[in-house]
């Protein structure tokens, strides 16, 4: 049996977040993922509420076919997270407990940017085809990262992918030009995941959960213009001919 669970803990990653609110309440999320494919592994569950229903609200030329997939499975993901917290404000202050594989996060905070983070990791997880290029990052889950560690990590992460379809043959995106279609994309499916979530719940903090993720999708296009320049000073030693440490090879 403990030979077992030893084989299940190696093919999942688990990330837990612990929601503590002032009235004593508290809420305890489990996000599983297939360790391979990094989308989430979920329990044969009752039929998924109403409002995720694929086809029922204007998905923004939603990449999945409603005679195939009856339900969003992106809002699925979202399900448990929206029903719980449908009732509180987005000022609400919570304390939060985040619990990753390599290490443990505290903070105190309001709701909306507690639940914009288990959010934004539900979202790259939950096998919505529009949302799959963001698996590198859910793998390497930074709560509440700042708008330049998020820059960072989007732009780290994409160009560490082109490096590897380079090396398979395939055409290194150096200008970033899918990356900022595929954030344009993700702005469309926040808008429809807004209009859904402001006609099922009852406060505003889910609503303003996904519009914190969206400000980053808005920003995006231009902050690769503009606040990549800012961020130059970081790589100075990039900028020299040789690295540390390089030699010149012999002639």
């Amino acid at each position: 049996m403990a030979a077992r669970n030893r084989e299940e803990e190696d093919q999942t990653i688990e990330i837990r977040y612990h929601i503590q609110c002032d009235d004593d309440t508290s809420h305890e999320f489990r996000v599983v993922l297939n360790a391979r494919t990094l989308e989430q592994v979920r329990r044969a569950e009752d039929e998924p509420p109403a409002w995720t229903r694929l086809g029922d609200w204007d998905e923004g030329g939603c990449e999945l076919d409603p005679t195939t997939h009856s339900h969003c499975p992106l809002a699925v993901a979202l399900a448990d997270v929206v029903e719980r917290f449908r009732a509180l404000l987005s000022y609400t202050e919570v304390t939060a407990t985040i619990e990753t594989p390599q290490r443990i996060f505290v903070k105190r905070s309001s709701v909306q940017r507690v639940l914009s983070s288990l959010i934004g990791l539900l979202m790259a997880t939950s096998g919505c085809p529009s949302m799959a290029f963001l698996k590198p990052l859910a793998r390497f889950h930074l709560p509440f990262a700042t708008r330049e560690e998020t820059l960072f990590r989007v732009v780290g992460a994409y160009l560490f992918g082109q490096y590897l379809l380079h090396h398979r043959g395939g055409p290194f995106d150096v200008d970033l030009d899918k990356l900022r279609q595929a954030y344009a994309r993700i702005h469309t499916i926040n808008l429809s995941l807004a209009r859904r979530l402001r006609h099922f719940a009852g406060g505003d903090a889910n609503v303003n959960a996904v519009v914190l993720l969206d400000l980053f999708a808005q920003e995006f296009p231009p902050a690769i213009d503009e606040h990549m320049g800012e961020m130059a000073y970081l790589f100075e030693e990039y900028m020299q001919p040789e690295l540390p440490g390089q030699t010149n090879p012999p002639t």
